[in-house]
């Protein structure tokens, strides 16, 4: 796709263009340059292999300096996931791997990327689209929602966690140093039935890929030769593997000669409380360590509960997944509802039309059915306008369904901060009735 852009000196040719393995190369610079990254080689040969070739897409502009050829000005990539939403599963894609080359912003790239995502999304039958913000300003623009949040907590040495009682059969630990080829099997085991299981949590996403697994696994390299490489403390019960930690420890001692290291937790997964709680109360009691920071935890993981006192922990809360709904009728009918709900939604979508317009919801625990009743001009003024004169019950910018679809935000938040609007009594009770989750939304990783 060709397109001209409106920069700031002048009009700029530039086009979209699909990429191959054969431009890693390229693409890992790219992404260094944006990032202020010096992996070592194994780091890039790792990275590269992350990459879904087929789902990766760039910009190419004209060199700056004359007789040049194109330079590669912008990446993206993305990864599909089988997502767990409330009470289902839908098609998704998660959006990675962005970035524009610090010479080249402020050119319409990012938003001729995006462009290029949503078509693919819709092509590939993919009705939702994922993403971490970089920066949490960026991304609002492009009708993306912040639909998960996450909580990192910093546990003393010794931290009290309520009992349990006594596992039947017992949990057993094994400490050892973490490999791909010794414990990737059991990783991707676990992490699958956490995926795929009952209890998965909405917005749940596993790449696919064993180059991105790896990646995550062991694709972090010490920052000093002083820190140990990561090690794997993994729970199994009867013999079969039920939870894993994926930890590493700084080993810095103070004047006084006494530890004050750090234990930093990457990855955490279980399968069942025993094997979690049994997991937690070995790594908080790790020799030589002071503290223990935790992974990014969603809002009611059960270390909350089981914490004596979390307030020590000095919680602290950050924005996660953030929610695109790219094909409004299809997302809409792939999550199920916590209760029943016949509304008319006036939704404003300002960059894909065929979102933009009245749909009415009827849903209840089983099914939904969604239609659109009503064509509306994409802007705000006239969706505002749709509920004053009783087209729609409520109305709402996409951002905002993004933020509700996982179940993470309440549509009563959003109605007392003005943005979303009742245009009937009783309806905004009505939408956060029926877009609740039993389970905050999360993911315990990256992609």
């Amino acid at each position: 796709m060709s397109f001209l852009t409106d920069a700031e000196r002048g009009i700029v040719p530039a086009r979209v263009v699909r990429l191959g393995r054969d431009r890693a190369a390229e693409i890992l610079d790219l992404d260094e340059l944006v990032w202020s990254a010096n992996p070592p080689p194994e780091y890039r040969r790792l990275a590269a292999e992350s990459l879904d070739f087929g789902r990766t897409i760039g910009v190419e502009a004209p060199a700056r300096e004359a007789g040049g050829g194109p330079v590669l000005a912008a990446i993206a990539s993305s990864s599909p996931f089988d997502l767990p939403v409330p009470g289902g599963r839908a098609p998704a894609a998660g959006l990675s791997w962005v970035g524009v080359r610090p010479d080249y912003r402020r050119r319409g790239f990012l938003r001729a990327l995006i462009a290029q995502h949503f078509a693919d999304c819709r092509a590939a039958g993919e009705p939702l689209s994922l993403l971490f913000a970089s920066e949490m300003s960026i991304y609002g623009r492009f009708g993306y929602g912040l639909a998960a949040t996450g909580v990192k907590l910093r546990l003393a040495h010794g931290a009290r966690l309520r009992p349990l009682p006594a596992a039947r059969p017992p949990v057993e630990l094994r400490f050892e140093t973490a490999s791909w080829q010794a414990h990737g099997g059991t990783v991707e085991s676990i992490d699958r039935q956490v995926a795929h299981g009952p209890a998965a949590r909405p917005g749940t996403a596993m790449h696919r890929l064993a180059g991105a697994r790896r990646l995550e696994l062991m694709g972090d390299p010490p920052p000093s030769p002083r820190l140990e490489p990561w090690r794997i403390l993994i729970a199994s019960r009867a013999g079969r593997p039920t939870g894993y930690a994926l930890v590493r420890r700084d080993g810095k001692w103070d004047e006084a000669a006494l530890p004050v290291g750090t234990a930093t937790v990457r990855q955490f997964q279980a399968l069942d409380p025993a094997s979690g709680h049994a997991l937690w109360q070995e790594l908080v009691n790790l020799d030589l360590v002071t503290t223990v920071v935790t992974p990014w935890l969603a809002p009611d993981d059960p270390l909350a509960a089981w914490l004596e006192d979390w307030r020590g922990a000095r919680p602290t809360l950050v924005d996660r997944e953030y929610v695109r709904l790219v094909d409004l009728p299809a997302a809409l009918a792939a999550r199920r509802y916590g209760a029943p709900i016949d509304l008319r939604l006036a939704v404003c979508d300002r960059l894909l039309a065929d979102n933009n317009g009245v749909w009415r919801l009827r849903a209840d625990p089983d099914g939904a059915e969604v239609a659109k009743t009503a064509e509306l001009a994409a802007d705000a003024v006239a969706v505002a306008d749709a509920v004053a004169d009783a087209v729609a019950d409520v109305t709402l910018d996409i951002r905002d369904l993004g933020s509700l679809y996982l179940g993470g935000v309440g549509a009563a938040g959003l109605a007392d901060a003005g943005l979303v609007v009742e245009g009937r009594p009783g309806a905004v009770a009505e939408l956060a009735r029926a877009f609740g989750s039993v389970r905050a939304p999360g993911t315990p990783s990256l992609f």
